[in-house]
């Protein structure tokens, strides 16, 4: 029995196609979301922070733009991803490392960074009511408990679409989150009196309340600011977007969207109780060189 023997060309063709297949299945793992991304070193000789943009973010990490080439591999920086400026956001640093730097050309560097388990110290410091805050005034009881712990698996959304409504219900439930879905602000405000989610999702182009004041409310209530707020625009004008970022929303999605990718940006902001991967086996924490 003969065999045709391989040439060193066709073997490095083979090699060549296969990796290429792996780029293109790690570029469909990724989410391609555009926010602000705040970044301190921790461990630099310089010390620095600046303020970068995101380019695609996966479970464990980030993938951002620079514009200092003050960055190497290994390097621990402290960042708030997502980060907003405004006054209501609640900006949580966590502590991650630099595994890759490329040179992007124009003075733009990739900067990829893993993130770690360990992180600093979150600040505590509680913002006044906002006035005509609907849980500041009136039955104390409606208040709620500052001490109550957010319910992990229950998203919350504003969603008028009953076709959307259950599209968000079907996705969702299937990776193990309970899904309240109700049609005005007000049904929502009744549910936050007494829950706080992991998520909450609503219409910047609301019935009886804009998505903007809703996410205002939330920031700026003592039980409720740790809350991610995604955003969902039918307008999709620069100004929402801008706006949504600087009234502290996680992410502001333009409609119609695709299902996957509303999982996806859920998951990355509240993880399920039992964290399953988004594309089909479990991320493990060093996999982030190979996903970004």
């Amino acid at each position: 029995m003969s065999t045709t023997p391989i040439t060193t060309a066709e073997a490095k063709a083979k090699a060549a196609a296969e990796n290429a297949a792996q780029i293109e299945r790690r570029r469909r793992k990724r989410a391609k979301i555009s926010a602000g991304v705040h970044v301190r070193a921790v461990d630099s000789p310089e010390p620095f922070e600046e303020v970068c943009k995101s380019i695609d973010v996966s479970r464990d990490g980030l993938l951002f733009t620079a514009a200092r080439g003050g960055y190497w591999k290994g390097q621990v920086l402290d960042i708030v991803f997502p980060y907003s400026s405004a006054a209501a956001a609640f900006n949580s640093a966590q502590r991650a490392e630099v595994v890759r730097v490329t040179e992007q050309g124009a003075g733009q560097y990739g900067i990829a960074v893993q993130f770690s388990a360990s992180k600093p110290a979150e600040k505590n410091e509680s913002k006044p009511a906002a006035k005509g805050d609907p849980f500041a005034a009136g039955d104390p009881s409606l208040r709620g408990n500052a001490e109550q712990k957010k319910q992990v698996s229950v998203v919350l959304a504003v969603e008028s679409d009953q076709r959307t409504a259950d599209v968000m219900r079907n996705i969702l439930g299937q990776d193990g989150y309970t899904v309240i879905v109700v049609p005005t602000a007000q049904e929502a405000l009744e549910v936050l009196r007494t829950t706080v989610p992991a998520c909450f999702i609503a219409e910047v182009e609301g019935t009886d309340m804009s998505g903007h004041d809703l996410c205002l409310i939330i920031k700026r209530n003592d039980r409720l600011q740790r809350v991610p707020v995604i955003l969902l625009t039918r307008a999709a004008q620069p100004a929402d977007y801008a706006a949504s970022h600087q009234l502290g929303a996680v992410v502001c999605m333009a409609k119609p969207f695709k299902p996957e990718r509303l999982l996806h940006v859920v998951r990355l902001v509240a993880p399920p109780p039992q964290i399953k991967s988004a594309y089909g086996n479990r991320v493990s924490s060093g996999s982030i060189e190979r996903t970004l």
